[in-house]
This record gives C-alpha cells, structure tokens and sequence, in this order.
C-alpha cells in the first residue's frame, strides 16, 4: 500500500503548486452529499495535527475551522453548481472546510494536494462512504455546467500486437485492431493486453464533438518477479481516428513509463469518465480515471491548441 501511495505522490507532485480555483474536483458519497477537494497543499500540517487529535478512524469527516470564505472571492455566497458522473447537477450550498480521514494516516504526506475539502451543508455526520461512479466537478460562481458522460465501454485486448494481421480493421479472435496494434507496437513492443476506448471532445467549438480514441497497452517492464506489485509498464494514448489511415502525433501520450525501474508514478491505465468546459472557452477539458495498481486518482486534461496536456491531479485514493 505505501508504495502506492508514493508512486501516486510522485504524479501528484509533478503538477506543482496549485493555485485557488473557481472549480474543483471532488465526488457525491452514498449518501448523496458533496465534498470538493480543495487544491492547494498549504495547511496539510494543521489537517494532519487535527485528524490526529480528533481520534477519528478511517472513513470519518473531522470538521475544521477554516472557514469556506478562504477559498472563494471575498463576499461570494457559498452556493457552487456541482455536476456529477451520475448525470446529474444542480446548486449545492459548502458550508464546511473538512479533513476525510484514511487508511493510512502514516502516508498522509504523500497524498498532498487532498489536503482539505469543500463539504455540503450536512456533512457534519461523521462517516462518508465514497462512490466511485459518483465523481464529480463544482464550479463557483454558479454558472452553466454541463458533465458529458462517457459509456464505459473501455475494451481490452489479450495478445501481443505484433501477432494481428495487417487485413484485419477490425477486434477478432480477442485481438485489436490492427492500427491500433500497430501504434502500440511502435511504442511498447512487449505489451500483453491492448485497451481502447471511443470518445469525443470538442477542440473546436465551430465544429463541435469530434470522435477520437483512447488507446494504451500494459507490460512488464521491469526484471522483478512476475508477482511483485507495481511494476507494470503502461502507455496511454489519445489518437483521431483518422490515424488508421495515415498515423499522426498522439494528442496525448503518457508513457511508455518505465515500470518500477524507471518511473512507477507514470505507470498507469486512463479511463476517459467525461468532458466538460471548466473555464468557458467552448473547448472541453476531459475528466480521466488513472488506475494504478493499488488505487487511482483523477486528472484533468487541457487542449492547448496542439496536445492535451495535465492541468490538474486530485489527491489518491488507495485501495
């Protein structure tokens, strides 16, 4: 489990500071009540000291005496508009600063930047059981927010890509497509499994939703014994469909990682869970789950005209 918590530490960490926002990530729990990671790391001592002297367990809320005002525009009422992975948003009043407590509360350090959230009036019960299809986005001032969910239809493949026909455009016989084994072939040779997944964003907003693929493969990629955990090398990709025909830059790549040897923070499956215009230029932002070996986290990626790049990691959250 630590070493789970280091290699999402190190992703984490590879965003840098980050600064006050007018929108956050966070989640809707099982009892339908909202809580929006705060990210910023300043202050993760005081949570920590606080968590410690409240003597609560794993799965608890400790309430804090920061107040919500420190992170919104000075004279801003407290209601955010929160939309969810569950196809549902609306106004929702955070009147509380809170710590979530962990697991593991000795790896505290590594979790940064899930220092504090943002919590819903009601949140004073104690306990908060997470839903992982409940992710959610809250945005303040309350302004127009629309979440476009993904089908899951996250695909995998078994098979070595090398071994697909060049005739074959489409999945048979459990095998990938033959452009997309291609790709993956040029990047991660040995890979064992082949992932895929259609979407589509919006980079223009004079044309609208486009159709593009999520593809990635994982391997070993490392000498460690076949059962040691986190040593997987992974690469994920997003590609137009168009590259079947005539292969293009990757409009994001993340990978090939390494494995342990080399970069276990990167070694990683996405999974696009949705797109939606955080900063309301009419181009999306997508919302991707990255599933490590021991848990995930999620980040948000940006389009800056020529690739998607990370502009935002929540905190992890192990297994």
């Amino acid at each position: 489990m630590r070493k789970a918590f280091a290699a999402c530490a190190l992703a984490a960490a590879s965003v840098g500071a980050q600064s006050r926002a007018d929108w956050w990530l966070g989640f809707i729990d099982a009892r339908d009540r909202a809580f929006l990671e705060i990210p910023i790391a300043a202050g993760c001592p005081e949570r920590d000291a606080l968590v410690k002297r409240s003597g609560a367990q794993p799965g608890q809320v400790v309430t804090s005496r920061r107040r919500v005002a420190e992170f919104i525009a000075a004279g801003e009422r407290l209601t955010f508009v929160v939309a969810d992975a569950a196809a549902s948003r609306g106004e929702r009043v955070m009147t509380g600063v809170v710590a979530i407590v962990r697991e593991d509360e000795g790896a505290r350090g590594l979790l940064a930047p899930s220092c504090w959230y943002l919590a819903e009036a009601g949140t004073q019960v104690h306990a908060y059981m997470a839903r992982e299809d409940r992710v959610a986005v809250g945005v303040h001032p309350p302004r127009a927010l629309h979440l476009r969910i993904f089908e899951q239809t996250w695909q995998a493949f078994q098979g070595r890509p090398r071994h697909v026909s060049p005739t074959e455009s489409e999945a048979t016989d459990g095998q990938a497509p033959f452009w997309i084994a291609e790709r993956i072939n040029g990047w991660l040779p040995d890979a064992s499994q082949i992932h895929v997944q259609p979407f589509n964003a919006t980079l223009d907003p004079a044309r609208g939703p486009e159709p593009m693929w999520l593809i990635g493969a994982t391997a070993r990629g490392d000498d460690a014994a076949a059962s040691a955990p986190g040593t997987f090398n992974t690469v994920n990709a997003i590609v137009r469909p168009g590259a079947a025909a005539a292969p293009q830059a990757p409009l994001y790549r993340a990978g090939p990682s390494g494995g342990l040897t080399f970069d276990r923070a990167g070694s990683f499956v996405a999974q696009i869970v949705a797109a939606v215009d955080l900063d309301g230029d009419g181009i999306e932002e997508l919302l991707v789950r990255a599933r490590y070996y021991a848990g995930g986290n999620l980040k948000v990626l940006r389009w800056n005209g020529h690739s998607y790049g990370v502009v935002r990691e929540g905190g992890y959250e192990g297994e």
